[in-house]
Order: C-alpha cells, then sequence, then structure tokens
C-alpha cells in the first residue's frame, strides 16, 4: 500500500504539533491551507486474492500471564535472608536456580481473585528468534534491530542518578562497570539508560548489540567511552540534596518535588518505549530511591514490564527498611529485587535467563468479573518444590488498558522512538527533483484501528516529519480505504507513504505518526547523510 503526497511549512510550525487535519488537505482550485502546498497522489493497492480475507471479531478479554518457572526454590526472607543481605553479594536468598522447560498445561492451575480459571493455552520453552526480514540498507526501524530480526524481547538496563545520593554515586558506577564488563554477544536486544536531569541512551535494543559490547569494551580504558562519561556526569543530584557538618548527605526538600517530577517524566518515556515490544519486557532498574513513585509502579503494571530493582547500598550496611517494597514492587510484576550495586550482574542475566524460558498463560475471565477493578492472580505448580514467579494482578477492563501515551511535543523531542505504532523508514533520491530526497515511511496497520464500512475497511493516521536541520515541518493526514484482499496486504507489507522534498542538509528527520481515534503512537529517528 503506498500514499504520497509533499506538504511543505515554515519553521515557526514546528510548535504547532499535528497542524495537518483532514480540512488541511487541497483538491485541486482550493485556497491554500495553514500548512502550505499539498500535493496528493492516488493510493496505490497490490492485489491479494489468494489471501483470505481479514476477520473481525468481537469477545471477552483475554487476559495473558507470563510466568517463569526455576528448579529451585528460592529460600523466603528469614533469619538465613537477613545474614546474606548482611555480609554476602549476588542473588537475593542464594541463586534461582536453572530455568524449567517442557511443563504443559496439566502442570499449572491459575486462579483469579481466589477462583479457578479454566487455561486456554499455554507456550513456552526457549524463546524461538524470529527470521529476518527483508532491510533495506539505510532503513531504521523502533522495533526491528540492525540485523532486520524483529524485537520479540527486550532488556532495559536503566541506572538511575538522579536519586542516588552523591556519596553513593562512585558505588553505583562500579556496579555499572562491573557488569558491562560481563556482557558477551549473547545479551542482544539489551539498552543501557542513564537517568539524570536528562534521559541519556547510550545504546537501544534495537541497535546493533556491537555498539554495547564496544561500550563495555572502553569502561577501562583511561579516557573511557566519551558517551558514557558524558551521561554519568548528568546525576542532576546537586540541587537536590544537602552535605550536613557530619558529612551525610541528605534530601533537600526544595528539591524533592523537582527530582520526583523528572523522574516519573523519564520513567514514562522508557515505559512507554517498552510498552509494545511483542514478547517479554524486563526493567532493570539501579537505583537508591526508597520506593518507585504510585505513578511510575502503576504505568509499570499497566504495560505488562517485569521489574528487577537493584537498590544501591554497600554490602555491610545491615537491614535497611525498604527491602521489603523493593521485594513486593519486584514479585507484583512477576520480577525479583536485588539489594547492592554489585549485584546488578546477577541482576541482568536473571533477566535475560527469565526471558528465554518464560512461559505464557492465557485465560478468557467470565464476562460478569470484568468489572473495571484490579484482580489478584495466582499460579500453582504441580510440582510445590519449584519456584514461580508472576505479575501478582491485572485490571479486570472488558479491554486491555492503553500504554502511557506521550504528548505529541514528547513523541518528537524525547530520546526514545515510541514504539505504539510500528515504523519503519528510509531516505531516497526523489526522482521528479534531482538534489532533493523523499523519505520512504512504511506503517504497520496492526497498530491502526480499522473498521469495516460499506464491504471495506476504512481508518486513518497522522504523519507528522520534522527536519532539524532546516526546522521544516511536513504534515498530513492518510486516510485508509481498503477492499479486504488489499488489507491481507497491507497487514502483511505495511501500508507505505512517501514524503518528498527533504533538502540536502545532513542532519536528522524526526516523524511520528498518531492514530486519531486510539492516540496511540510510533517515533522514529532517520539520520540524514550529506549528500
Amino acid at each position: 500500500m503506498r500514499a504520497a503526497f509533499l506538504l511543505r511549512s515554515s519553521p515557526a510550525q514546528r510548535s504547532l504539533a499535528w497542524v495537518a487535519k483532514a480540512s488541511s488537505f487541497l483538491v485541486p482550485g482550493a485556497a491554500p491551507a495553514l500548512c502550505g502546498l499539498l500535493i496528493p497522489l492516488a493510493a496505490v493497492f497490490a492485489q491479494a486474492p489468494d489471501q483470505p480475507p481479514a476477520v473481525f471479531r468481537s469477545g471477552t478479554r483475554l487476559v495473558q500471564v507470563e510466568v517463569t518457572v526455576r528448579g529451585r526454590h528460592v529460600t523466603p526472607p528469614g533469619v538465613g535472608g537477613f545474614l546474606r543481605d548482611l555480609f554476602d553479594t549476588g542473588p537475593p536468598f542464594g541463586p534461582p536456580g536453572p530455568p524449567l522447560e517442557g511443563l504443559t498445561k496439566d502442570d499449572f492451575k491459575l486462579f483469579d481473585n481466589d477462583k479457578p480459571q479454566p487455561i486456554a493455552f499455554v507456550r513456552g520453552g526457549p524463546v524461538v528468534a524470529a527470521p529476518p526480514v527483508s532491510f533495506p540498507p539505510g532503513a531504521v526501524s523502533n522495533r526491528i534491530d540492525s540485523s532486520g530480526k524483529p524485537v520479540n524481547t527486550a532488556t532495559v538496563i536503566l541506572v538511575d542518578q538522579l536519586n542516588t545520593s552523591p556519596d553513593l554515586i562512585a558505588y553505583e558506577r562500579l556496579g555499572l562497570s562491573e557488569m558491562l564488563r560481563s556482557l558477551s554477544a549473547a545479551d542482544n536486544h539489551v539498552a543501557l539508560y542513564t537517568m539524570g536531569r536528562n534521559l541519556h541512551v547510550l545504546t537501544d535494543f534495537t541497535s546493533d548489540p556491537k555498539k554495547l559490547l564496544d561500550l563495555a569494551a572502553k569502561v577501562n580504558q583511561p579516557h573511557g567511552a566519551p558517551e558514557l562519561g558524558a551521561a554519568l556526569k548528568d546525576y542532576g543530584g546537586l540541587l537536590a540534596w544537602n552535605v550536613l557538618d557530619d558529612g551525610s548527605v541528605v534530601p533537600d526538600a526544595l528539591g524533592f518535588a523537582a527530582r520526583a517530577e523528572m523522574t516519573v517524566n523519564a520513567m514514562r518515556v522508557v515505559i512507554q518505549h517498552l510498552a509494545r515490544v511483542s514478547g517479554r519486557k524486563n526493567l532493570v532498574l539501579l537505583t537508591a530511591q526508597d520506593r518507585l513513585p504510585p505513578q511510575v509502579m502503576g504505568m509499570i503494571l499497566q504495560a505488562n514490564i517485569v521489574l528487577y530493582p537493584v537498590m544501591v547500598r554497600a554490602v555491610g550496611c545491615g537491614f535497611c527498611s525498604n527491602d521489603e517494597l523493593d521485594r513486593e514492587n519486584a514479585f507484583s510484576t512477576g520480577g525479583r529485587a536485588f539489594f547492592d550495586a554489585r549485584d546488578l550482574t546477577f541482576a541482568v542475566h536473571t533477566a535475560e535467563e527469565d526471558s528465554s524460558t518464560t512461559y505464557l498463560l492465557g485465560f478468557y475471565p467470565p464476562e460478569e468479573m470484568l468489572d473495571g477493578k484490579y484482580h489478584r492472580l495466582a499460579v500453582k505448580l504441580r510440582d510445590k518444590t519449584l519456584e514461580v514467579h508472576y505479575r501478582n494482578g491485572y485490571l479486570a477492563t472488558k479491554s486491555a488498558p492503553s500504554p502511557p501515551r506521550l504528548s505529541d511535543q514528547a513523541l518528537l523531542d524525547g530520546p526514545l522512538d515510541s514504539t505504539g505504532i510500528g515504523l519503519t523508514a528510509q531516505l531516497e533520491p526523489e526522482p521528479a527533483h534531482p538534489g532533493m530526497r523523499q523519505v520512504e515511511l512504511t506503517v504497520d496497520l496492526h497498530d491502526v484501528h480499522l473498521q469495516p464500512e460499506a464491504g471495506r475497511v476504512t481508518g486513518a493516521f497522522e504523519v507528522l516529519l520534522v527536519n532539524q536541520a532546516t526546522h521544516d515541518v511536513y504534515s498530513g493526514r492518510i486516510d485508509v480505504n481498503l477492499a479486504p484482499e488489499q488489507l491481507a496486504t497491507a497487514l502483511e507489507k505495511g501500508y507505505r507513504v512517501v514524503v518528498g522534498g527533504i533538502g540536502s542538509q545532513p542532519g536528522e528527520v524526526r516523524i511520528a505518526v498518531r492514530d486519531p481515534g486510539t492516540l496511540a503512537a510510533g517515533s522514529l529517528r532517520l539520520p540524514v547523510p550529506a549528500q
């Protein structure tokens, strides 16, 4: 599927997000609209007579629960656990045991608010890597890595420097350095971010895995990696902490609110970025926070992200009152908590192991149970000697909650791509205008709300591009109107939109696509090399 248009606007319109609506499109003889000149071309639809028509159906909501099973039961908290916390580094309460494979539906029992539920399906075992897709040179995507493989699992390591006391920053960085040195080529789809006054993306899970290994290789070099050094200088805490006469560091009450707001805003960007990964989503958070803001925990639970908090505290600090809070936060998402910065290595490897052997349980709650309230989930195994981890609840609504939404400005200016709508883009010469280039954008229609209408399928999405070099804005609404056989091809190959008029100046084009009905959105950064 392909639609092509050229739309130019002045730099002043940069601050007007989504300025082009349906009324902004021009037809022959019409007066110029706000955004300038638009030249629409007819969409060309490829036929696929052998493809079966798409089927639209509605029914009871499917609830899916990720369950990780380990071959050894973890020692529960108690005297033994306290002593390990006090004297040892390593996984909390001992090794978690090897991942367990080969379980079937008969091995599980699932309960919703203490009521047993029939399990519709169980999928489990090692994750099978999806086959590579055709990925043209120079193309970028918010859901496909640099080798052309769709991202079906992702682990984000977020180093929280904003909420870490300055006297613990050095110890936090020690844990980070040890973790980086432990990485190998097998740790693909691992991302590393740091959070200070700004969110710094050192490498993303759609990047080339070699980028993270190169970063790790430079950790022990005299000057290290410049990008890592710049990120670690932004710990943002100087205005939020006070140093007392005895040398101890305490939070500054005046800076606490600002720090909390920056934390929520940065975490919203990270969670929204992870939310639409198709498989398991892990967040390994190295932090000294007493507790995560309730708003952040709500977003994590809503996006079905598995949390692995790692507390920044030196071995031997004794029992910390927030340990139980960390365990509760981790267990509520299906993860587990760690209690020393030097446990970051264990946390990352545990998250990666969990991703490779997670079981997915699906069930359909009865209509009368979808009451809009939070429901407790419980998963039990026939073999009670095994260790099991899973999220312990869900919001029982008739439709799945939407992931956290970003403002239009945040979509364009945020350091991470939004994955709410799958996008792939590449830059090509513009045939009709020598010296100019065009963006060929492919939109995944699986993420756009479509509805049957008079024997066809209709919908729409809005496109906004900003050329950072020239500050030009390109915007418009693309209406989708397909026959069922055309829809089958569009779902398979994506819906193509061509935007011309990109000049020769090097820089970057930022792209955002939004579904005006559901407000789901995707964004992408496309480098513009010098010609």
